[in-house]
């Protein structure tokens, strides 16, 4: 697993650097560019609005034989944001949340996601609302254009996830 991690970390930071270069070659262009993608939002409410998340993979901090694959599916509609995977256990979950996100750089955000899992037993997570395990957990999306691959921390595990962008 850990060879997986490494290549993920390697892409990521090759791709931020690839960016990050386009970014300050051409300041011009990425100004004209947001105005026009203001433009296209009037006209298309999901534009910018609304990711599809998929893959997903984990790297659990302090703890062995877990679920690495979680196997992510789920959509953001503005700040609002459903997956269903298959947890570290092995078990289906589900995630509602509120995800608010700020530009950092023209190619990265920030965010925090807020809101509830499920599929947990009591053995598995202590920490349960009726079942509901509460989600806080930063995040940072690196993109270029519809493509996204966002990092967050879920207490110990860090979580690799894919997004298209609309």
């Amino acid at each position: 697993m850990k060879s997986k991690t490494v290549r993920w970390m390697f892409a990521a930071v090759m791709g931020m650097s690839t960016v990050a270069v386009a970014d300050e070659a051409a300041p011009e262009v990425a100004q004209t560019k947001a105005v026009s993608s203001d433009n296209a939002q009037e006209s298309d409410p999901l534009k910018g609005n609304f990711d599809l998340t998929y893959a997903g993979w984990t790297e659990h901090l302090t703890s062995t034989g877990r679920n690495q694959d979680n196997y992510i599916v789920g959509f953001r509609y503005k700040q609002f944001e459903a997956f269903t995977l298959i947890n570290s256990f092995d078990n289906r979950s589900y995630i509602v949340s509120y995800h608010p996100q700020y530009d950092w750089k023209s190619w990265a955000r920030i965010g925090l996601r807020v809101g509830g899992i499920s599929g947990y037993s009591k053995e598995d997570n202590s920490v349960q609302i009726g079942g509901i395990t509460p989600v806080f957990a930063p995040t940072i999306t690196f993109h270029y254009s519809h493509f996204g691959f966002e990092t967050a921390l879920y207490t110990d595990v860090l979580v690799f996830s894919l997004k298209l962008m609309i």
